[in-house]
């Protein structure tokens, strides 16, 4: 759908596809404002312009060797956009531009990793693992949300920002990178990766039949400008089916394009707000509204399913949804990325900048502190105590061992051999009969939708055939609401 259609002005068109809501993936970019290279200087502006220039001038005329002037000019970019202080306001070099740019085909060279740096967190010093992408060379490998990586060939990630972390993971395909990540307080591992040809698709669905009839399963991937219109073709093939309820499931999708999750977001709402923007510069003062031309029944019930991997423009969907209760969300608690940011090229390099925040329809901002779902439904969170135990059970190999001795291994075997590892190590059951079933299908692709293991799926399903949707979904609160109870 066409941005000026929900009454943008046609001088943010340009500025609103630029718009990126990601934790390193999917990127449109723009040249720099001309009114912004045109502001006003202040006394102060012009003062330490004139000292970086006289530097610059002066290292190139008198550093005892030859200096290549390029590298002087990213030196001084690397070091202005670190002052920040902002892990998603970086300087790109011509390789990290390049990367960029590529993204928003959703293909490209590497292992299948979305990783983050957040400030404030036990892990900011290195890189961490928001999710893996299915049936990449990480996620084949068991590689976890949560993972911390802390070197990549051998360098340490801990002064390392997203975009150069993301560089150097990335290559061309069939060429290796050793990774060494920590899992938990204390287990850490390396891992050599032959990097493949990423492809990551848009949406991934499925009907699932119950007692009552059939449920929509819609899981969004990645949130790129095919998303849409792909989620739009699988919805009016539902319909056809005689499905009246959807279950969309953002988990562990880190983020994409505004533009991306707006006209996702139209297909499930007919009017008023879904999202605002505002920043510092008045160009970035924008609200997105819903089109009645691009809504489904809004009767049909509705799920959102989130968790700590839901960043960005996942959390703008899931915000919106909750907002104008539209949907009731499930899950835990998601990643708290509300900034947006802008793709700007230089020559051959670039930068990207922080440019404004995102609000929800109630005018909540989730910077830093995530949503908090309207039922909470937790996965496993292993102690260290049993981190300790894990770490003594992969170290074994056992798993593997079992999984090559009996490659065909069918459910009651794997059950049988998982309550036997439960007699030595003090893990969950159900984590242990996952860890094996996993481990048997490792080369085979992944499932669309998991009703054995999945509890947070089944937890949705639970809900939206209940008798109960509806009262549940009118004493939701919205974000702004949970804010002031807080």
């Amino acid at each position: 759908m066409a941005l000026p259609k929900r009454g943008i002005r046609a001088s943010s068109v340009a500025w609103a596809l630029a718009c990126i809501l990601s934790l390193g993936v999917g990127f449109f970019a723009v040249s720099v404002p001309e009114a912004a290279a045109q502001a006003v200087q202040t006394e102060d502006d012009k003062r330490y312009t004139q000292l970086l220039q006289m530097v610059y001038q002066f290292i190139l005329k008198n550093y005892v060797d030859k200096v290549d002037p390029s590298k002087l000019y990213e030196g001084a970019m690397k070091g202005m956009f670190d002052s920040l202080g902002d892990p998603h306001s970086v300087f790109l070099d011509s390789n990290m531009l390049s990367d960029l740019m590529r993204e928003t085909d959703g293909k490209y060279g590497g292992v299948g990793l979305y990783i983050s740096k957040a400030p404030g967190t036990a892990a900011a010093a290195y890189v961490e693992v928001v999710s893996p992408i299915e049936d990449t060379p990480a996620w084949k490998a068991g590689v976890q949300p949560g993972d911390v990586i802390l070197t990549i060939d051998g360098e340490s990630t801990t002064d390392m920002t997203i975009d150069q972390a993301s560089n150097k993971i990335r290559g061309q395909a069939g060429s290796t990178v050793k990774i060494k990540f920590k899992r938990g307080s204390s287990y850490e591992f390396e891992q050599e990766f032959t990097r493949a040809v990423i492809e990551i698709p848009a949406v991934k669905s499925a009907v699932i039949p119950y007692s009552g009839g059939k449920i929509g399963y819609l899981r969004i991937v990645d949130w790129i400008p095919q998303t849409a219109d792909r989620l739009k073709e699988r919805i009016a093939k539902m319909e056809e089916d005689r499905v009246d309820r959807y279950i969309v499931d953002v988990r562990s999708n880190p983020g994409g394009l505004l533009s991306s999750v707006v006209d996702v977001s139209d297909l499930f709402l007919d009017s008023g707000a879904i999202v605002s923007t505002r920043g510092r510069n008045s160009e970035e003062n924008s609200e997105y509204k819903a089109d009645p031309a691009m809504s489904i029944p809004s009767a049909s019930r509705m799920v959102v399913l989130i968790n700590k991997g839901s960043a960005s423009a996942s959390e703008i969907f899931a915000g919106a949804m909750k907002d104008r209760k539209r949907a009731i969300l499930i899950g835990e608690r998601s990643y708290g990325k509300g900034s947006v940011q802008q793709v700007f090229p230089i020559d051959q390099t670039g930068f990207k900048l922080t440019m404004a925040r995102y609000y929800s329809p109630s005018g909540a901002n989730i910077d830093k502190k995530g949503i908090e779902p309207d039922i909470l439904s937790p996965g496993i969170e292993l102690s260290d105590q049993q981190f300790t135990a894990l770490n003594k059970l992969l170290d074994s190999g056992s798993i593997k061992d079992f999984a090559a001795r009996n490659p065909g291994a069918g459910m009651s075997a794997r059950k049988a051999y998982a309550l036997e590892l439960e007699k030595t190590y003090d893990l969950p059951g159900i984590y242990l009969d996952r860890l094996v079933r996993d481990e048997l299908e490792r080369g085979s692709p992944a499932k669309v939708y998991d009703l054995e293991f999945d509890t947070q799926l089944g937890k949705a399903m639970e809900v939206i055939s209940g008798p109960d949707f509806e009262s549940i979904l009118a004493g939701t609160k919205t974000l702004s609401q949970v804010a002031e109870g807080k």
